[in-house]
């Protein structure tokens, strides 16, 4: 087994499925539902290997599905994200030749301007070590920078990127993935971007809100 795809998912019924059923068929899929109440499970279990935590704590989940997991290379993907090809595999693989972390490019799972303009702005600034709803890194990488931190609510994934800096360099895959517009539709373009300039700024203790 080459590729391990580990999806954290709390409460993701509507958006599991077809997330899943983007991924290619070659890679091991790993869903951990943490905090579920709904039909994830059920949906993810057609699909994937499903582990059980009762704590909603994302990092937690990261951390179980990649010691579970059986690949080399570890993809760790938000439940709401899809890939748009299987290529996407390849092209991480070739990615992690001359890095040891990164991410992919994105695109909105809208056709309006105003989130199509938002995802080409978060194109720009991956490059500072932003992610797009997916990292990826090979499993000795995960181990020598001990998972994900199980203390922060958020930010948990530049923690991570930031402590696998430490053993080699960032890179960004010639790959696109799918991010699901929900939070922008809910909250409003400015008021999510707001959201993450002033948690960048001043970190707050409250837990990251979840919309469904």
């Amino acid at each position: 087994m080459e590729f391990s795809i580990i999806i954290p998912a709390c409460q993701e019924e509507k958006y599991i499925e077809s997330s899943l059923l983007s991924l290619p068929k070659e890679a091991e899929k790993i869903v951990v539902c943490n905090g579920c109440t709904d039909a994830t499970e059920s949906k993810a279990k057609k699909y994937a290997k499903v582990i059980l935590i009762k704590e909603r704590n994302v990092s937690k989940a990261r951390n179980l599905g990649a010691r579970a997991a059986k690949g080399n290379i570890l993809i760790f993907l938000d439940a709401d994200t899809k890939f748009t090809s299987s290529s996407t595999l390849e092209k991480i693989k070739k990615s992690l030749q001359s890095s040891i972390v990164g991410t992919c490019k994105v695109l909105p799972d809208s056709k309006k301007l105003k989130y199509r303009l938002a995802m080409w702005i978060k194109n720009r600034l991956l490059f500072t070590h932003w992610t797009s709803g997916i990292i990826f890194c090979r499993k000795e990488t995960f181990n020598k920078s001990q998972g994900f931190n199980e203390s922060m609510s958020k930010k948990e994934d530049r923690d991570f990127v930031n402590q696998c800096l430490k053993h080699g360099k960032f890179s960004i895959a010639n790959a696109y993935i799918i991010n699901s517009m929900r939070r922008y539709e809910r909250k409003g373009i400015l008021k999510h971007s707001f959201y993450w300039i002033k948690e960048t700024i001043k970190p707050s203790k409250k837990e990251y809100e979840i919309i469904r």
